[in-house]
This record gives structure tokens, C-alpha cells and sequence, in this order.
């Protein structure tokens, strides 16, 4: 069975923090950023979704590298963050990791990604996608959609490896599998 590791980051309209934070580690090895370590100047140059010093991100220990996490704007359902990979925790060599999707459902890469969850023992990252703006959507018929990807090659690079959408915003019914290549289910996610 996979080990799922669940990074919970705020959501918030502003992402500046109003107070000074304290860095600190969870037992899982992830590595929350502060004033006093804050991200590397590397990784903070690479996203590219207006993250400053003073935004949420964490480090978490990912595929024989680190994978880093920058918040980025969202809304009320989603949590965004640029992802990207290193070798080391200083960020040596860090590149920005690119989502493909499904060719008609996501032409190009994200170089965001909603509500993450990591899959550590099979170098996969997830994602849930939830939007309830009709008018605002590529497919007025799909509400929520979820996405898992394997890291793999050299360099390390996300490869689809499941894709699966709904109409039911609350993902409760109604979806259709577009690509299981071997990922399994993401999570059936309440959230």
C-alpha cells in the first residue's frame, strides 16, 4: 500500500505573513521555511507565481532529492503551489517541475499544482482540482478532476500517470477515468 504524506499549507488571499514565523521541522522531514532560514534565493527565483520572502513554503525530503513548495495564489478550494526539485536542501541545481495533463483537458504543462499529496514510495505526487465557476472552466461538464504524477528520468521530470474527472464538485459520484497507467486512485478527498 502507498504511504501517503499530506502537507497541510494555509490558504489565504495574502500570502505575506504579518508576524515573524519560527522554521521547524515535521516528523516527516518536512522542513517549513521562516525569517531566519528562509527559502533559497535559487528555488525563490525559479517559481515564478509572485511568491516573496515572506510566503509559506516548505521542503519536503522527495525522490532521492528535495522538493520544494511555494504557496501561490488560490481560493476557497484550492491550495496552489509551485513545486520544484533539487538535488541538495540548499536548492544547488533546483528546476521548476512542469504537470502535463491529459492532451484536451490541459494542452500545455501547470507549473502549479492544487492541493498536493505526496506518494514517497512510488515518486508521485497528487493532485485535486476543484472548480465550481461554470463559466471560467475548459469543460463546463467537469467540476473537479484529480491527477497523480511519477517522477521520472534524468533529470527527475512529472509523467502522468492517472487522471480521473467529475460534474460532482464534492467528487462523490460520476467520474470518468481518462489515464490509469498504474497510479491507482489519488484520494477520495472531502475537502
Amino acid at each position: 500500500m502507498s504511504k501517503l504524506v499530506t502537507v497541510v499549507a494555509p490558504i489565504a488571499v495574502s500570502l505575506t505573513l504579518p508576524f515573524a514565523t519560527a522554521a521547524f521541522e515535521l516528523e516527516d522531514g518536512t522542513f517549513i521555511f521562516d525569517d531566519e532560514t528562509p527559502v533559497p534565493a535559487v528555488v525563490m527565483a525559479i517559481q515564478d507565481c509572485g511568491a516573496d520572502e515572506n510566503t509559506f513554503a516548505t521542503r519536503d525530503p522527495f525522490a532521492g532529492g528535495f522538493l520544494f513548495a511555494i504557496q501561490c495564489p488560490g481560493n476557497n478550494e484550492n491550495s496552489m503551489q509551485a513545486l520544484v526539485f533539487a538535488k541538495t536542501e540548499d536548492g544547488a541545481g533546483a528546476y521548476a517541475l512542469r504537470f502535463y495533463g491529459p492532451d484536451h483537458i490541459r494542452d500545455d504543462f501547470a507549473d502549479i499544482i492544487s492541493n498536493k499529496r505526496l506518494y514517497p514510495d512510488k515518486n508521485e505526487i497528487g493532485e485535486i482540482f476543484v472548480d465550481r465557476e461554470t463559466d471560467e472552466r475548459a469543460d463546463p461538464n467537469v467540476c473537479r478532476t484529480e491527477g497523480r504524477w511519477r517522477l521520472e528520468g534524468q533529470p527527475l521530470k512529472p509523467k502522468l500517470v492517472y487522471w480521473r474527472q467529475t460534474a460532482d464538485c464534492e467528487g462523490n459520484t460520476g467520474w470518468k477515468v481518462l489515464l490509469d497507467d498504474g497510479g491507482g486512485p489519488v484520494l477520495e478527498s472531502k475537502d
